[in-house]
């Protein structure tokens, strides 16, 4: 276990902070809940990072919940992706601003706001929610009515691109906090033109307030800043939880499409006894992705690691538990768009209550998967296949 810790340790740029306390939310009603009970009660400033804001029932309710604490004196801050929120109408952030919400759109498709136009490859996929620089939360779920209901309302295949999404995120008070606000402010400024907030002394006492212990989780935010870069710390995170497991290591991906690295170590992990076992999605709302994700199963299934695929619900989350002790949640896909091309955040938490959560989830979502076996596998058609393969050659842009 220590051997594995350090491990995670030394891949990523932050370091594991001592004294937080991590909560594990299951889907959007639950989650969406907690982030509404934490900004309610927020005294100084409310920040809030998502990849989309929908026009939607949940987005309007959001929206007007961040104007009525504005208009409580809080301070608001909103950072949405303009690709991910590209279906919300301008008219809908405009009502943030005249509220007095400060607003930013990350990397517009226009080449007056974003002259170098193949930066727009580069997307924010965050989901980041900061409390009075003491609360973090992160996760899978992102502003929007996809997760108005939970995944146990099992919408499958027909209606379950439109609602009860299964997705997961985390909530953590503590210490750590100052790490997912860095990332925050920073692409704040990066998505506008004013200097960097935190060289004022009295910002800096605000957005990074001395935080007592709230709990005994060591926890880092493993952070990735898309721009097409040959390697991300999230994806070093990810090489080292596997290559150094000793005895199981279950995940959850929405979108699963490894490189020949990654695959290799998943399967050098089964091979040494390790436990390694994937919940990947039965349908989805990216056909390419999907693909590219099957095109993995039969070299994976021929080298030990177990796949299962959820049917009843649409899966959206990036979970990873290894060995009941370190823990990973967050935006952050298994591919390369997640590891190279976007801002993406995973929470690593060290602790053995919040492990045992997690692997606990993941054993309750095995009782509504279905398996898939390799000799049924290797039967499936023709067209099966060539989707697969073609899907599987743009899988470093998916």
């Amino acid at each position: 276990m220590q051997r594995l810790i350090e491990a995670i340790r030394a891949q990523m740029q932050t370091p594991l902070v001592a004294g937080n306390r991590a909560a594990l939310l299951v889907d959007g009603p639950q989650t969406l809940g907690a982030i509404r009970r934490a900004i309610e009660n927020a005294r100084d400033h409310v920040h809030v990072e998502t990849y989309i804001f929908a026009d939607d029932e949940v987005g309007r309710d959001f929206r007007d919940l961040l104007l009525l604490r504005r208009r409580e004196g809080v301070e608001v801050r909103v950072i949405y992706d303009a690709v991910g929120s590209r279906e919300t109408p301008a008219a809908f952030f405009e009502t943030l601003t005249r509220g007095a919400v400060e607003v930013r759109a990350f990397r517009p498709l226009d080449p007056v706001r974003t002259p170098r136009i193949w930066r727009t490859n580069n997307r924010d996929h965050r989901k980041l929610v900061i409390i009075d620089g003491r609360t973090a939360f992160t996760g899978g779920v992102n502003i929007s009515s996809a997760y108005a209901r939970s995944s146990a309302a099992k919408s499958g295949a027909e209606t379950g691109e439109e609602n009860g999404w299964r997705d997961t995120h985390v909530q953590i008070d503590g210490p750590v906090a100052a790490q997912f606000q860095a990332l925050f402010l920073d692409t704040w400024n990066r998505a506008g033109e004013s200097p960097p907030t935190t060289t004022q002394e009295s910002s800096a006492d605000r957005y990074y307030p001395a935080t007592k212990p709230a709990g005994t989780d060591l926890a880092a935010a493993a952070a990735g800043t898309g721009g097409d870069r040959e390697r991300s710390a999230i994806y070093s995170t990810y090489i080292a939880a596997v290559r150094y497991a000793s005895k199981r290591l279950w995940m959850t991906q929405a979108y699963f499409a490894p490189n020949k690295e990654l695959r290799r170590e998943l399967i050098d992990a089964a091979r040494r006894g390790v436990d390694v076992r994937l919940i990947a999605p039965g349908f989805t709302d990216s056909s390419l992705i999907f693909y590219a994700s099957r095109a993995t199963y039969e070299e994976l299934l021929a080298g030990g690691v177990r796949i299962y695929e959820q049917r009843d619900a649409l899966l959206h989350a990036k979970t990873l538990v290894v060995d009941g002790a370190a823990s990973m949640v967050g935006s952050a896909n298994f591919d390369m768009r997640s590891f190279l091309h976007n801002n993406e955040v995973n929470a690593v938490v060290v602790g053995s209550d919040f492990a045992r959560r997690l692997e606990e989830v993941f054993e309750h979502d095995l009782a509504s998967v279905h398996e898939i076996n390799l000799q049924q596998w290797r039967k499936r058609s023709v067209f099966e296949k060539l989707k697969e393969f073609g899907a599987g050659l743009f899988s470093y842009w998916l």
